[in-house]
């Protein structure tokens, strides 16, 4: 073999075996399990809701994980795990705040509770109080998750209301606006 190949092959094999060192010992990105409901990853810190059991009532009982270590394990977060419907939404919009809509369509005579609020990563939660006064409606749907707009914590939901003009229904959307990290929501005007 010729002198001048035999120098870009050993360079070709040194960069090789580098590039094989690096690809195996990267830190591996453990998938979820079937029980996980919701997951992001915030730098080194991934936060899960998980389902730990079923309830009475086609109801779910949750709690946030923490994992620092790319999902290989998980520490349980939350002081008292929480209580959703089959239909729950999940999300976390930084380290610490994070929400849990226990189910979609949320009544009057429940005081429309059931937007779920934590302001501590997952280790407690409080329910967020939606305030709307609205004689004629019974069940205010959230058709989104919380989402930031411009700087404002925003919330959307809708109604199912007769006209003005009493020629039948129609949906309403309505953007609820939350100053204190969704601890209260008042409507949008």
């Amino acid at each position: 073999m010729n002198k001048k190949h035999i120098i870009p092959i050993i360079l070709i094999i040194i960069v090789l075996a580098i590039l094989i060192f690096f690809v195996l010992n990267k830190e591996k990105e453990y998938s979820d399990d079937e029980n996980t409901l919701y997951s992001i990853k915030f730098d080194n810190i991934k936060l899960r809701f998980e389902r730990y059991d079923y309830s009475l009532g086609q109801n779910q009982i949750v709690g946030v994980e923490k994992s620092t270590n790319n999902g290989k394990t998980y520490e349980q977060l939350t002081d008292e795990p929480i209580i959703v419907s089959m239909e729950p939404r999940f999300i976390f919009l930084n380290k610490q705040l994070g929400f849990a809509i226990s189910k979609p369509n949320l009544t009057k005579s429940n005081d429309y509770m059931g937007v779920k609020v934590t302001q501590d990563g997952g280790k407690t939660f409080v329910n967020g109080k939606i305030n709307y006064n609205n004689p004629n409606i019974d069940i205010l749907t959230v058709e989104e998750v919380p989402y930031y707009d411009d700087g404002l914590l925003m919330l959307h939901c809708s109604i199912y209301q007769i006209k003005d003009d009493h020629t039948g229904y129609e949906d309403v959307d309505l953007i609820f606006i939350s100053n204190d990290d969704g601890l209260s929501w008042n409507l949008n005007e």
